[in-house]
């Protein structure tokens, strides 16, 4: 036979969630550093799918480059005879070869202009990956703190629950009135929904981990790198990711504006031809070889447009470089005076979680001994679980302030 059990109604509601937590934690054996969820988040990005088409455009174009040609050859035919009057049997047959050709300068300022755009590109994937470096580091805080009210709601459930049985002892033994135990349930409800609502919340970063990174574990939070700032404005910040692909933006306008220099016409092309001719029927076929060099000149209508528009690119681009220089001080400084505000709030929050504790201890141990009632009890339980509720929250603060500032400093996990 089988014994019946019930389950409390909270039950209901926290079992559920319970294992929408737990089974993404056991999926893996380890936990992932921070390093590794960046790698595989990397792999799912938009822009880590497209750089091996992109890398090969630049080879291609690099191969081009390094052509004599500056476009694929043509070939011309002609034809011509009396047919249509005379008809005496004149013909004549031509086959010309057109090969546009690059000049030096050309080819040269091409090859530099790809080398810039080669060094843009990886720049700019290193922005892209920083920012998203960012996002796991938001997420990875997050999650650290709801793991930390996760935990907190769980234990508040099993002191409610434990008070709860020695209050209904109290209650059958004629000790403590029936109110008590009612008001002894209320807390231990309250309690439980609360820890719904925190699964809930992780359940909530874990999915939207899952979604970024693909892992199934969360990483913990890194540490801070360093307490001093990298640099200055205009010395070692350009190191900063954000920054270097805004001055490799700069150098790729520059090269485009040296290009559209060199480039003031349109490539000459040469022309290689072959014509095969007979005056009479009956007469032996002539051949002839032509050889043809055709130089077009350039003009303003032509290259003002293309220079002016390559210039305001260079200015666009270094108003850019500019700001992302200032924006990038900015941060780092906001990020450290956040980081010394949490880390203030977090031990102004500790001494009082040990103050609550302690007196939460004192009502806990009066109330066994008869000497303070329920309400009392309750209403230290209560502010010693808002007390620790605090230090959980400053302490996921101080992660995020820390998280945020190795942001700010440009550096990846």
């Amino acid at each position: 036979m089988f014994s019946h059990f019930k389950l409390p109604l909270h039950a209901l509601f926290v079992l559920p969630l319970w294992f929408a937590c737990a089974l993404p934690a056991n999926a893996q054996t380890a936990a992932p550093t921070m390093a590794q969820a960046l790698d595989a988040a990397w792999a799912l990005s938009p822009a880590a799918r497209a750089q091996t088409n992109r890398q090969a455009e630049l080879d291609a174009r690099q191969r081009a480059a390094d052509s004599f040609l500056a476009a694929p050859p043509a070939l011309t035919l002609r034809q011509r005879s009396d047919r249509a009057n005379a008809n005496q049997g004149f013909s004549e047959t031509e086959a010309e070869l057109s090969l546009p050709l690059r000049t030096p300068s050309i080819r040269s300022a091409s090859v530099r202009q790809i080398a810039a755009e080669r060094s843009d590109y990886a720049s700019q994937q290193s922005s892209v990956k920083l920012k998203l470096a960012g996002e796991l580091r938001e997420l990875a805080a997050s999650a650290a703190l709801a793991t930390l009210e996760r935990d907190l709601a769980a234990r508040q459930l099993t002191d409610a629950q434990t008070l709860l049985r020695d209050v209904q002892r109290r209650v059958q033994a004629g000790d403590s009135p029936r109110i008590d135990s009612l008001q002894a349930s209320a807390a231990e409800k309250q309690a439980a929904q609360q820890l719904s609502q925190a699964q809930a919340a992780l359940a909530a970063v874990q999915t939207q981990w899952h979604a970024l990174t693909g892992l199934m574990t969360l990483a913990a939070p890194e540490n801070l790198v360093s307490e001093n700032t990298p640099g200055s404005l205009g010395t070692a910040l350009p190191e900063h990711p954000a920054a270097r692909a805004a001055q490799t933006r700069v150098n790729a306008s520059r090269a485009q504006l040296a290009f559209a220099e060199a480039d003031r016409s349109d490539p000459p092309e040469l022309g290689l031809g072959i014509t095969r001719e007979r005056d009479r029927r009956g007469d032996a076929a002539q051949n002839t070889l032509q050889l043809a060099l055709r130089i077009p000149f350039g003009g303003d209508n032509r290259n003002a447009p293309r220079l002016a528009a390559a210039r305001a690119e260079i200015d666009t681009a270094q108003a850019e470089l500019d700001a992302v220089l200032r924006q990038v001080q900015a941060d780092t400084t906001v990020a450290q005076a956040a980081l010394l505000s949490a880390r203030r709030t977090q031990l102004l929050a500790t001494e009082r979680a040990a103050l609550s504790r302690e007196a939460q201890a004192l009502v806990a141990k009066s109330y066994r001994l008869g000497e303070s009632d329920l309400p009392t009890r309750l209403r230290l339980e209560r502010e010693s679980f808002e007390a620790e509720l605090a230090l959980a929250r400053a302490q996921g603060e101080t992660q995020r302030a820390i998280a945020r500032l190795n942001q700010s400093y440009g550096i990846l996990p």
